[in-house]
Order: structure tokens, then C-alpha cells, then sequence
């Protein structure tokens, strides 16, 4: 580096020009690259600019010594040093002159890739797009969704199908059919990723395309409307929606249909705490669904099977292992990595409850497909369901680690169950510390939000843990009051795991044996259940 009062020496580069340095061709040539992209090839530059190779050539060399592009290793791709000159650049050319450039680069492309990779494809679905080639773009688009769902990546084919539903409009005409398929898939992709204002507001708009028309995606709309009501705790909504649907699908004798709306209803009752009615509906869509074999349905039905085994209580603990193993074999099958995620999340809690270091091993498996399928909500959920069993090894820190990583992994995702079961570790984390305060106000805070989200199952479960701690503080009327509150929301039946250690708790407290009162409960919590 010169020092001061030194000249630069020769060849150094000096400091970025100010646009008003350079020249007409060389605005010319910062126009097409930076509609290119941050980096581009010299020959798709040449191509799509129709000028001389040597003179380019120099061009481009004498913006690489004004340090506006950098050379990459071989001579044939550049790109700009900094990303802000190059959008600066993109801002300043007008629209007309924007579609001229996206569409002359998408020509090139086109021309040059007979059989273009899927990196090809979306740049052409990009250029054809920004070019207003809209046959173009919704035939690129198009495949390019497709590839992006291919290579589990459903928010890129989500960005591509949008483009889709733009193009059917400026195509005009009565499109209305291709629009409602293209809002269901986009549906579909926001589901995955736990999206679900954007999934419903897609499905939704699906419905209003289609009118009355087609009956049988009606109803696979209505249900699919309805799955997003559950998961946001409107089970009004959600028993309405289903029971529209399974009308629809009766209707046109749709076996797979009414077999989806059975597991719903199913999985509703699970919600509410009802495991019996819930394994009844399940087996109700198992017999529907029995001739049609379809992997990724049986495969989510089978771990909703092995989730009302799992909380009938610990004699039938191996049975929901079965149940789960099934539904991983079948998910494996699909290709449905969000519910293979789930399936490994599941079988490692009913593991995890005697084999603690068996059950982190199939977290961390439910872990890898969350990644795999981009759904931070698996990832998050599955740290917080290893708590518990790390806890249970004596793995304090690494329990604590692991609770505050899926806190900001859910928190971004607004995940109010997942968080309220952030608090309930937070307790039982604080509890094995000793810190009795800190346990108190966490416990505190998980009841306080079970209330506000209507969630008495899993406020039992946090009563019982008040009623636990206050006992060890001897703060008998205290813990008294919780325990009081916990048999009132029937503990021992939503969660038989915790019956014996209830119980016991209840005979040091002089308090009556409490066989469990039947309760309208909600979901249990991630790190003491399955993931409903």
C-alpha cells in the first residue's frame, strides 16, 4: 500500500468514478450487466449487447481497472465489486428500457441453452418476467417452480409460481381454472413452511376463481382452509370447513377425500384431549383410504395413530413406536420430508421417555428433514422436545442451549406454542438449578399464556409443575391451590405420563386420589407430547 504523499503506482486501481465519468458505451455496458445480474458471462453480455468481442474486451477491462468489476479466475465471468453501484445502476433505467434488456438477455439465454440446467431455467423465468414475455414466463416459471420444489426449496417456488399467477393475467382471457390450480399449489408450498395467513389468504383465493365450478377441488380447498384453522386453534372453523368438505367429497364418492376429512376430525379431537375419539376417527380414514394406497396420506395418518396411542398411556407406549416406524417408512417413500420430520419428532418423545439418549438420536434425524424441507418450525420444535431428555442425562447446559436457540427459531416464526413451551423449560431448567424464583415466574408465564391461548391441557401440565415446586419450597397452600387446578383440567388424563407423579404429589398434600376429570383440552405441549 503507498504510503502518504507517495503516487499510486502504475496499474494499481484508483477509486469507483461517479457515473457522470464514464462514457455512453460504457453506461451501455453497465445497463445489460447490472440487468443481469451481480455477476454475468462475457459471453451472454456480448450476445445480448450485439457489439464486437475485442471491443467489449477493452470495455470491460478499463471497468475492471475502475475498480467497477472484478475479473473471476479464467477470464469469462465477472461481476461488480459492489452491490449497491450495481442496483444503483438498475434504478436509473426506465421500465421500457428495462423490459428491452430482460427480454434481449432471456433471447440469448434461450438461444444458447437448448436444454437449459435449472439454474438456466429460473434466470429465464426471471428475464422473460421482468421483459413482459408473459408466454415465456409462465412456461419457464413454471418449470422452474416445479425444479425448486424438486430440490426442497418451496420458497423459491413460491416466488416462481407468483410470477405464474401475474402472467395468467396479462395473458387475459378466461383463465380462471389455471389461476385456482396455481393459488392451491401456492397454498400447498406456504403450508410447508408454516405460513399460514399467506396459505389460507392463497387457498382462499383459489376458492373465489373457481366459484361452484369442480366440486372435488372445492373440497379439497375447504379442507385444506380447514387444516389452517386447526392449526391456528379455530376449531369452530376448522369442524366447519371439514364437515363442507366431506359433503363435497361424498358427493363425487371420493374415498381419498372423505378419508382426509376423517383424519381431520381425528386430529381435532386429538386437540381437544378426546384420544379415544381421536384413534376411532383415525381408524374411520384408515378403512376409507385402505384401496387407494397412497403413501404420503397413509404416512400422516400413521403418525396420528401413533399419537393417540402414545397418550393412552405408557402400556401401549410400543404400539405408537410401531405406528410411527410405519409412517417413516411411508413418508420416506413420498418424498414428504415437513411430515417425515414430524414422524422422527414423535418417535423420539414416546423413545426419548425411557431412552433419553435414544430419543435425542431421533430429534436430531427429525432435525436434519426439517432442514431439509426449510421448516424452521420442525427445527425449532424438536430442540425444545430435547429439553426434557437432556435434562433427565443431567445435560444442564446443553438443555438451556438448546431451549434458547428454538425460543429465537420460533419466535421469528411466531410460534405461540412453541413459546409457551420456551417457559415451561425455562421452569424445569431453573428448577434442577435450584433457582426456585426463576422457576416460579417461568411456570408463571407458561400458565398466564395457556390461558390466554386456550390451552387447559397444557396448563395442567404447568399447574402440576407450580404444585411440585411450591411443595419443595413448602409452601403447602400454595401448592395445594395449583395441584387443585391441575385435577380440575383432568391431568391425569391428558397427560398419563405425569398420573403416578401426580398422584404421589397429591397423597404428600393430604389431598384425595384424583382418577382424572374429563376435560375440552387443547394440544399437549412439544417437549411432553407428540407434535400434533
Amino acid at each position: 500500500m503507498a504510503e502518504r504523499g507517495e503516487s499510486r503506482p502504475s496499474g494499481e486501481p484508483g477509486p469507483s468514478p461517479s457515473m457522470g465519468e464514464l462514457d455512453a458505451d460504457q453506461h451501455r455496458i453497465l445497463a445489460y450487466a447490472s440487468a443481469i445480474g451481480p455477476e454475468f458471462d462475457f459471453g451472454l453480455l456480448r450476445a445480448a449487447m450485439g457489439i464486437d468481442e475485442e471491443l467489449l474486451a477493452e470495455q470491460v477491462e478499463r471497468l475492471v481497472h475502475l475498480r467497477i468489476f472484478r475479473e473471476r479466475p479464467g477470464g469469462d465471468r465477472f461481476g461488480f465489486v459492489e452491490e449497491e453501484f450495481r442496483a444503483q445502476i438498475y434504478r436509473s433505467l426506465t421500465e421500457s428500457r428495462l423490459r428491452v434488456l430482460h427480454r434481449k438477455i432471456a433471447e440469448v439465454l434461450e438461444q444458447t441453452h437448448p436444454h437449459p440446467t435449472p439454474e438456466v431455467v429460473s434466470e429465464l423465468g426471471r428475464h422473460y418476467f421482468l421483459g413482459k414475455v408473459p408466454d415465456k414466463s409462465l412456461e419457464y416459471n413454471r418449470q422452474a417452480a416445479e425444479n425448486a420444489r424438486a430440490a426442497d426449496e418451496p420458497e423459491v417456488a413460491a416466488n416462481h409460481l407468483q410470477r405464474v399467477l401475474l402472467d395468467l393475467v396479462a395473458l387475459g382471457g378466461d383463465r380462471r381454472r389455471e389461476q385456482a390450480e396455481v393459488a392451491e399449489r401456492l397454498g400447498d408450498l406456504y403450508y410447508s413452511t408454516g405460513n399460514f395467513p399467506a396459505a389460507d389468504r392463497s387457498f382462499g383465493e383459489a376458492l373465489e376463481l373457481l366459484g361452484g365450478d369442480q366440486p372435488s377441488v372445492r373440497a379439497r380447498l375447504l379442507l385444506a382452509r380447514a387444516e389452517v384453522a386447526r392449526e391456528n386453534l379455530d376449531v369452530e372453523a376448522a369442524v366447519r370447513g371439514s364437515l363442507a368438505a366431506q359433503k363435497l367429497f361424498e358427493a363425487t364418492d371420493d374415498r381419498l377425500g372423505i378419508a382426509q376429512t376423517f383424519r381431520l376430525l381425528g386430529r381435532l379431537e386429538f386437540q381437544r384431549g378426546a384420544y379415544r375419539e381421536a384413534l376411532d376417527e383415525s381408524m374411520r380414514a384408515l378403512d376409507q383410504a385402505g384401496a387407494v394406497r397412497d403413501p404420503r396420506f397413509l404416512g400422516r395418518l400413521s403418525i396420528d395413530i401413533g399419537n393417540s396411542f402414545a397418550l393412552l398411556g405408557p402400556e401401549v407406549r410400543s404400539v405408537a413406536i410401531e405406528w410411527y416406524e410405519r409412517a417413516i417408512d411411508r413418508l420416506r417413500e413420498a418424498g414428504d420430508w415437513v411430515e417425515l420430520a414430524r414422524a422422527y419428532h414423535n418417535l423420539g418423545v414416546a423413545v426419548g421417555e425411557t431412552r433419553p439418549q435414544d430419543g435425542l438420536e431421533y430429534l436430531e434425524r427429525a432435525r436434519e428433514a426439517g432442514e431439509r424441507a426449510h421448516d424452521a418450525r420442525s427445527t425449532g420444535r424438536a430442540l425444545l422436545s430435547g429439553v426434557e431428555m437432556r435434562l433427565a442425562l443431567g445435560q444442564l447446559e446443553e438443555a438451556s442451549r438448546d431451549n434458547e436457540q428454538a425460543s429465537r427459531l420460533l419466535a421469528r416464526l411466531s410460534d405461540d406454542l412453541g413459546l409457551e413451551q420456551v417457559e415451561v423449560n425455562r421452569g424445569l431448567i431453573a428448577e434442577k438449578r435450584g433457582q426456585w424464583e426463576e422457576a416460579e415466574q417461568a411456570y408463571t408465564a407458561a400458565a398466564t399464556m395457556c390461558e390466554r391461548l386456550k390451552l387447559p391441557a397444557d396448563r395442567a401440565e404447568v399447574e402440576f409443575y407450580l404444585a411440585r415446586l411450591r411443595h419443595k419450597t413448602r409452601d403447602t397452600d400454595g401448592s395445594r391451590t395449583a395441584y387443585r387446578r391441575a385435577a380440575e383440567l383432568g391431568l391425569p388424563r391428558v397427560r398419563p405420563n405425569l398420573a403416578q407423579a401426580f398422584e404421589e404429589l397429591g397423597h404428600q398434600l393430604g389431598e384425595p386420589s384424583t382418577p382424572g376429570v374429563p376435560a375440552s383440552v387443547s394440544r399437549p405441549p412439544a417437549g411432553a407430547a407428540p407434535d400434533e
